[in-house]
């Protein structure tokens, strides 16, 4: 099995693709609470708090659980993780001092085209971390995710991608392509039911001569093996919902074995619904499990204003609160807009999913941007979490809700900064061939020296 290090490990996205391709998580680094409990939980990793391990470094055999191998998750910052605190968990907890990958999604507010991309924000230097620690490791492989508009991001007039790149190359990493059209990725082509695009650099360490790594083929789409997985497909066999419904556990049901044998649904749905329901794919050995989830958690829709539920009403698939407001002032009906609509109208808030296509971007504003394609509610954090391919399996950890800024992220800012699942297995498949064919040739190395 392929070992990594995990970075920005965020609620475990990445993880959940990477296990599925085979890969283990030694170590892990996280900075939110709730988050570092969702992860800890999922993947039944130990956490242990950075200011312990930096305070007992050069002892943490005194701290470490050498009992076990299980993934040593440090809540903290991971700017204040220095190599010797890598190093030494590598070498106390796993008798090891590299490993095979060093991934991670460093945080995206300053690339995004959404946020406000400022000038010098020290966000935009996070990245460096991750090839601090991969040149520490010795790791082969470097796997850097992030949004598209780091393609496009400048800081003090300098383009960003081209300074990424750059470092890249001077920690001794050659990247796999820099192909804008390549390296940025659509979840929905890999069978996730969201239309996500993200960028995916993959940099090979220049001791294992050229890059091995081969981009997965797209999957999903018209003219590929399957068609594109829609939001309605990904929300079936959940329990139905009006606002302010739902229980903490709840019970569920998938019919779709016979529903496929009596080509109900299609193939690409199957796949799908196979993976999120666990008959198929990593289950962690900590989670009760006999074949399929018998009951899910995270399925409790807010109890939303009336005010909130007649506004939600007037608006129709395909539409947020501006383009219906738009709509009903054009057909005459100023008053409901006036009535239920407020005085600012957002084009990104309240926008009611299209039942037979992929969702837009699910982001950690998922709750006040995505409106349920049939119910007058917004999505519950599982519907939001099958969006991103996470299986029902799956648990995220803290409150509902909570102020948008707020340190302790909530499950629906939880589950919109993670990575999609399903995306991520793919390009985790073809990394773990692109690191079969490393071995094979240092075995024929050896094999010729001999």
């Amino acid at each position: 099995m392929y070992t990594y290090i995990d970075l920005f490990a965020g609620p475990g996205g990445l993880c959940t693709g990477f296990k599925n391709a085979g890969f283990k998580p030694l170590i892990a680094v996280e900075m939110s609470d709730n988050t570092v409990k969702t992860y800890a939980r999922n993947h039944d990793a130990e956490i242990y708090k950075l200011e312990d391990l930096i305070e007992n470094k050069g002892t943490l055999e005194l701290i470490l659980n050498l009992k076990n191998e299980k993934t040593v998750l440090i809540h903290g910052d991971i700017r204040l993780v220095d190599n010797e605190i890598i190093l030494e968990v590598l070498n106390k907890k796993f008798n090891v001092s590299k490993v095979d990958v060093v991934a991670g999604g460093p945080p995206c507010e300053s690339f995004s085209l959404a946020g406000k991309r400022l000038d010098g924000d020290e966000r935009d230097n996070l990245f460096e971390n991750m090839l601090r620690i991969a040149h520490t490791v010795e790791s082969k492989y470097v796997f850097f995710e992030n949004v598209p508009g780091l393609l496009t991001k400048k800081s003090n007039d300098i383009n960003i991608f081209n300074v990424i790149i750059d470092e890249f190359n001077n920690h001794g990493y050659k990247l796999a392509s820099t192909d804008k059209n390549t390296i940025k990725c659509l979840a929905a082509d890999y069978g996730v039911p969201q239309n996500r695009e993200r960028v995916f650099l993959v940099a090979i360490n220049e001791k294992y001569g050229e890059n091995k790594f081969i981009y997965p083929e797209k999957t999903h789409g018209d003219g590929r093996k399957f068609p594109y997985v829609t939001v309605g497909e990904a929300l079936k066999y959940l329990p139905k919902l009006n606002k302010g419904e739902g229980e903490e556990f709840q019970k569920i049901k998938y019919s779709y074995e016979e529903e496929y044998k009596n080509k109900e649904i299609n193939e690409s749905f199957y796949e799908y619904i196979k993976f999120i329901s666990g008959k198929e794919g990593y289950i962690p050995e900590h989670i009760k499990h006999d074949g399929i989830v018998k009951v899910i958690e995270n399925h409790k829709a807010v109890n939303h204003r009336e005010k909130m539920v007649n506004r939600l009403s007037y608006i129709e698939q395909g539409e947020g609160m501006k383009k219906a407001a738009e709509r009903l002032i054009n057909d005459g009906k100023q008053d409901i807009v006036t009535m239920y609509f407020p005085k600012k109208l957002y084009a990104a808030r309240n926008r009611r999913l299209r039942e037979n296509e992929p969702s837009f971007t699910v982001t950690s504003h998922c709750l006040d941007e995505m409106v349920h394609p049939i119910n007058d509610r917004g999505l519950t954090p599982r519907e939001t979490a099958r969006l991103q391919s996470f299986p029902d399996w799956y648990v995220f950890e803290g409150e509902y809700v909570k102020f948008h800024s707020d340190p302790l992220q909530d499950k629906y800012e939880q589950c919109g900064d993670a990575i999609p699942v399903l995306l991520v297995k793919s390009l985790a498949n073809k990394l773990r061939i692109a690191l079969d064919n490393i071995e094979k040739e240092t075995l024929n190395e050896v094999a010729i020296t001999k």
